[in-house]
């Protein structure tokens, strides 16, 4: 439990998210479902299953629609590291693609657990 919460919120582990979140949009596509499939490739060397990505896209588009009514709430996350967010991309999506990005890094088959 004390492990699950410092790699969801530890700024570090926060940073690397929002770093992967911004390869996923560069190089991911442009829809949910292609970005989902290329974060599972990198990450996880697998596609998602179906139940995988619909659960994903909905997170996506819920997180999505949060950051851009809360602009406050996607500046607090994508302050995190020492590393600045890109500035090229929109911060709505970013923090939300982030937040998706912190999801597939903690998965269980990404983690070592004793």
């Amino acid at each position: 439990p004390q492990q699950a919460l410092v790699l969801l919120n530890d700024p570090t582990y926060v940073e690397a998210a929002r770093i992967f979140a911004e390869r996923i949009l560069k190089d991911g596509g442009k829809t949910p479902e292609s970005r989902i499939a290329f974060a599972y490739q990198l990450a996880l060397h697998r596609a998602p299953s179906a139940a995988e990505a619909k659960i994903l896209a909905s997170l996506a588009d819920k997180h999505l629609k949060h950051y851009q009514t809360d602009e406050h709430a996607a500046d607090a996350l994508l302050k995190n590291g020492a590393k600045m967010a890109n500035e090229a991309l929109d911060k709505s999506e970013l923090a939300a693609w982030t937040s998706i990005a912190r999801v597939v890094l903690n998965l269980h088959e990404n983690i070592t657990r004793n």
